[in-house]
């Protein structure tokens, strides 16, 4: 059951306004997918070199949306396949680093809470990673619950939309991180239980 604090549900309507126009073009899923690494490139290479923090949210934004459009138009035309899915997820996790890494070396010098950004940054990988990791993991295992968490991927991205919106990168990435390593320590828990109990 998807989690009711997932913000997905608020963007359904603009995802399927996008959708339908690809999916009735033919538009593969994939080449949508790799759509959105281009835009996480982007906004990789923009915030370094301009420090406009609404062109990076403008950025991740859309790189988030289009992860919803691929399914969407997937799901429309009937044309999700295993490969399809693999390939998102690893994109997803490509696009998600390089967005964190932008964010590193566009304030290398800068320390916040008694640590650099580039530090940050790493451990927003490396929870970000986690909360997904858990889940494939569990989904492997039989477990059935698994869209659990407050820091989902749209919950991270969106955040951190927010804050760079507001001219607050920065510490939109503490938030992030946290929630990314919170939500990753209460899957572990969470399935672990339910593999418990399943056994």
């Amino acid at each position: 059951m998807p989690s009711k604090f997932r913000v997905r549900g608020i963007f359904r309507g603009l995802v399927l306004l996008i959708a339908r126009p690809f999916a009735r073009a033919g538009v593969s899923p994939d080449s949508i997918t790799y759509v959105s690494l281009l835009f996480a490139l982007f906004a990789f290479i923009s915030l370094p070199l301009t420090q406009l923090h609404v062109l990076f949210a403008t950025l991740v934004f859309i790189t988030g949306l289009l992860d919803g459009v691929d399914g969407a138009v997937a799901r429309i035309n009937d044309s999700a396949t295993k490969a399809g899915g693999f390939t998102d997820s690893v994109i997803d996790k490509v696009a998600e680093t390089l967005i964190l890494a932008g964010i590193a070396l566009a304030f290398p010098n800068t320390t916040i809470l008694g640590l650099s950004v580039s530090m940050w940054a790493f451990l927003a990988v490396f929870g970000w990673l986690l909360t997904s990791y858990t889940r494939a993991r569990a989904e492997g295992l039989g477990v059935s619950d698994l869209d659990i968490g407050l820091g989902g991927r749209s919950e991270r991205l969106l955040t951190l939309v927010i804050f760079s919106l507001a001219g607050f990168v920065i510490y939109g990435l503490v938030v992030v991180t946290i929630m990314g390593l919170c939500t990753a320590a209460y899957r572990l828990f969470h399935y672990k239980r339910q593999i418990i109990d399943n056994t």
